[in-house]
């Protein structure tokens, strides 16, 4: 489904990813269920859940925490992780278009790009309504995706307002690169190139993801591509009323309930905060 060679080096993935926040985001997961519910979730699950890190630390918090990923490899290395930190989780393997949980739960969340893997707006729907149906009443469903600025990125010299929020990043917006060190072992990553296409009606680009890694027993560097699909806000306002099964609360621009999805230089994602109806 998405960049499943470069999804397949899961320990190396993990290591790239450490720089995440995993208490802060958690944390916002939970007051935004609190804010909307008047009590605390007892469950939660971790859509797309990689190394299942989310997952890992919702446990510690004595929440039922499950997670699912399309990667076999993810979901072995994620069972492993708990394992090692002492946490108790489920963890199963599925297409986040069509899944069944083993127990509805009351909070979810997708994190990062994930969602851009969901290339149609067919595919948003089956997704949307696959979570519904894995919520229990009332259930909170909490969607990261990036600023619809990543998408207009081409639009610089009409853009006056944002210019100084991307004047660093803009030329390499599609050139992402950052690497990590344990140990040993060096990990880097290259994610999209300035060749990658980008077809303006589907709103999809081929990204191209660049992994090199160096242990003591071996080198090497994968390649992989995969098609990802870029939203608007507009677009995910009208999918998740189509859908008939949610309702959108509210958007935050960061792991922080008091920075609203805005074009100011703090909101640097679109987070959209969903309950179901």
């Amino acid at each position: 489904m998405s960049h499943q060679k470069f999804y397949s080096k899961a320990h190396f993935y993990d290591l790239l990813f450490r720089f995440k926040d995993l208490a802060k985001e958690n944390q916002t997961l939970i007051d935004l269920y609190q804010k909307l519910n008047d009590k605390m979730p007892a469950s939660f699950l971790d859509i797309a859940a990689g190394p299942a890190s989310n997952a890992i630390e919702m446990s510690k918090r004595g929440i039922t925490s499950t997670a699912m990923d399309y990667s076999q490899e993810m979901v072995d290395y994620g069972l492993m992780r708990a394992k090692e930190e002492g946490a108790t989780i489920s963890y199963f393997q599925g297409d986040m278009r069509d899944f069944r949980s083993p127990k509805p739960v009351d909070l979810a969340a997708i994190f990062m790009i994930s969602t851009s893997y969901l290339l149609t707006n067919d595919d948003m729907l089956q997704h949307l309504k696959s979570m519904a149906s894995n919520l229990n009443p009332q259930g909170i469903y909490v969607l990261e995706m990036p600023h619809p600025i990543d998408l207009f990125a081409v639009g610089k010299h009409t853009l006056a307002q944002w210019e100084e929020k991307w004047e660093e990043t803009w030329q390499e917006r599609w050139e992402e690169y950052w690497e990590h060190q344990d140990g040993d072992t060096k990990v880097s990553l290259q994610w999209g190139e300035e060749a990658d296409p980008f077809d303006p009606i589907t709103q999809i680009r081929t990204v191209t993801a660049r992994l090199k890694y160096q242990t003591p027993e071996e080198t090497g560097e994968i390649v992989d591509h995969s098609a990802q699909r870029e939203y608007t806000y507009q677009e995910m306002k009208l999918l998740i009323q189509i859908s008939g099964v949610f309702e959108l609360c509210c958007a935050l621009g960061n792991w922080n309930t008091a920075i609203p999805f805005s074009n100011a230089k703090e909101s640097s994602r679109m987070i959209l905060v969903l309950r179901k109806l």
